[in-house]
C-alpha cells in the first residue's frame, strides 16, 4: 500500500508557522525574523547567503536576496518622503543644483524642487532594478556554470550591505546642513564601492584563487558603483526633463 504523501513543508517564513511576534513584524513592516537573520547574515557571513542562493529555496535558511533589496528600497523611498520637507537639507541641496529659474520660465523653485523630489520617489525604485538587474546579468564573476537567475541572486544579495549604508545615511539626513550633507557625498560613495568589494570577496568560495576573488570583488565594486551612478543621473535627467517640458502648473 501506497504511504500517504507528506505534507507540503513550509518555508521559515511562513506565517502559518511564525510566532506571535514575528508576525506582527510581518504586519508592521513586511519583515520577520529570518528577514533580518539574512541581513545580519550577509554583513557577518556573505559565503553563507551566497552559498545558499545556489539553492533554489535559499536552503530553507536565507529570504531572497531581491525581496529584501525590495524592502531596503522602500524603506529609503519612504525615508526620503519625510525627510524632503522645504527646510530639509535634501530640498536646499536638490533646489542649488537646479538651473536658473529664469531658464525653467518659472520663479518658485521651491515647488519645482517639491515636484522633482516627489516624481524621484516614483522613478527611483524603477530604474534601480532595471540598471543592476541588467548588469547583474552581464557580470559574471560567480564561476563557470552559474545560471542567469542565479546571478540574479548572488548579484543582489552583494548589493545588500550597500543599500543598507544608504538606508542609514537617509535617516541620518535630518541632522546634515547643506554643507555637511555635500561633504559626505564623495566619502558615502567610496564607503559604498568598498562594501560591495569587500562583500563579494568575503562571499566568493576559499576554493577560488585569491587573485581571482581580488580582481572580481574589484569589478563588483567598480560595475555596482557605476550603476549608482548611472541611476543617480539618468534619474535626475528624466525627472528634469519631464518637469520642464510639463512646464508650470
Amino acid at each position: 500500500m501506497t504511504a500517504p504523501p507528506e505534507p507540503a513543508r513550509h518555508a521559515d517564513d511562513d506565517m502559518s508557522r511564525a510566532s506571535g511576534w514575528d508576525a506582527l513584524l510581518d504586519d508592521l513592516f513586511g519583515l520577520n525574523v529570518r528577514a533580518l537573520k539574512s541581513m545580519r547574515a550577509i554583513i557577518v557571513s556573505p559565503r553563507a547567503v551566497f552559498d545558499a542562493a545556489r539553492d533554489a529555496d535559499w536552503l530553507g535558511r536565507f529570504t531572497p536576496s531581491i525581496r529584501l533589496a525590495f524592502t531596503l528600497i522602500a524603506a529609503m523611498v519612504f525615508l526620503r518622503f519625510l525627510w524632503g520637507g522645504e527646510d530639509s537639507a535634501l530640498h536646499e541641496m536638490t533646489k542649488s543644483g537646479l538651473t536658473n529659474p529664469d531658464v525653467l520660465g518659472r520663479g518658485d523653485m521651491d515647488q519645482f524642487t517639491q515636484d522633482y523630489l516627489g516624481l524621484w520617489l516614483v522613478l527611483f525604485p524603477f530604474s534601480y532594478f532595471c540598471v543592476h538587474a541588467l548588469l547583474a546579468l552581464l557580470l559574471r564573476i560567480w564561476g563557470t556554470g552559474t545560471s542567469a537567475p542565479v546571478r540574479l541572486r548572488l548579484y543582489f544579495a552583494a548589493l545588500l550591505p550597500g543599500l543598507l549604508l544608504g538606508v542609514l545615511s537617509t535617516i541620518a539626513m535630518p541632522m546634515l546642513d547643506v554643507a555637511l550633507f555635500e561633504q559626505t557625498l564623495v566619502p558615502a560613495l567610496t564607503l559604498t564601492g568598498l562594501i560591495y568589494a569587500l562583500t563579494v570577496f568575503r562571499g566568493l568560495p576559499d576554493a577560488m584563487a585569491p587573485q581571482g576573488r581580488t580582481w572580481r570583488s574589484i569589478l563588483f565594486g567598480c560595475v555596482a558603483l557605476c550603476g549608482d551612478l548611472f541611476i543617480a543621473v539618468s534619474t535626475f535627467v528624466i525627472g528634469f526633463a519631464w518637469l520642464y517640458e510639463r512646464g508650470p502648473v
